[in-house]
């Protein structure tokens, strides 16, 4: 039996609705840095190991090697092993075992003794460290890493939670990868960074899908940082659009099957 106009155009508007509603997410703002067609230029990518400065409270690694064995062996702190992993295997490890940055804003080396270190980044107390070794020991090799780098990535992505680095600098991107990327509702058009700063806790908004992200202040982090990826707005829409699909389908069966016995 053919369907009156009426009814008809009813029924074409239920599918319609249904069809849209059982739509994939829209994939046409999802891809990171989508302008990125040329090369950026270097001098405007912003660097976080010139900026971060060592702070007080702050817990570092550093090992200090020469070619002398009985002068390692003093240093034992900065390689030693528990069982069948290094001291700094765990968290709990790097806390005990790392040197902190006391109120005066020096650590306390073997041998060395206290060095000033607060208000210095990582190479310059690095050299500061080298300086003061020169005087007791000869070629030594100096590394020096912040153990407490760590950042919180929560809201849309896959795994949230806090996240470690040790290798000094981390982008913010690397600390989205480190959360196992975005879920299919994350706003990555406006990407919130939390910074604690000296005097003020400071916003940063992202744009993900935009190369000039490299040119921010926040792209690179720094320690503690917190990174909010936005759900979009649409997101209890689209989760529950199953469920509406399936009402809107049984009650489009339902008004096609009066349409046939009744119209």
């Amino acid at each position: 039996m053919i369907l009156s106009g009426k009814k008809s155009r009813n029924a074409w508007v239920l599918l319609v609705l249904t069809v849209l509603l059982s739509s994939c997410v829209s994939k046409r703002n999802s891809y990171f840095l989508r302008d990125f067609q040329e090369a950026v230029d270097a001098s405007l990518v912003q660097k976080a190991d010139k900026d971060y400065m060592i702070q007080t409270n702050d817990n570092l690694y550093v090992s200090v090697k020469t070619i002398n064995p009985e002068v390692n062996a003093m240093f034992a702190q900065s390689e030693g092993t528990v069982g069948s992993g290094t001291l700094y295997s765990s968290q709990v490890g790097q806390h005990i075992y790392g040197y902190q940055v006391d109120s005066r804003g020096e650590i306390t080396l073997p041998i060395i003794g206290p060095v000033q270190v607060a208000g210095r980044t990582l190479k310059q107390a690095k050299e500061q460290i080298q300086v003061r070794a020169d005087e007791y020991v000869k070629d030594s090799d100096i590394q020096v890493r912040l153990l407490n780098f760590k950042v919180s990535v929560l809201g849309e992505v896959r795994a949230p939670g806090v996240y470690y680095n040790y290798n000094n600098t981390l982008t913010l991107l690397e600390a989205i990868g480190m959360a196992n990327g975005t879920t299919d509702y994350a706003k990555i058009k406006d990407v919130l960074v939390v910074r604690q700063g000296k005097d003020a806790v400071k916003p940063y908004h992202l744009d993900l899908t935009k190369k000039n992200i490299m040119a921010s202040e926040a792209f690179y982090l720094q320690p503690d940082d917190v990174i909010f990826v936005r759900p979009q707005k649409l997101k209890n829409v689209k989760l529950n659009a199953s469920y509406y699909t399936i009402g809107i389908s049984s009650l489009t069966t339902i008004m096609l099957i009066i349409n046939f016995f009744w119209g």
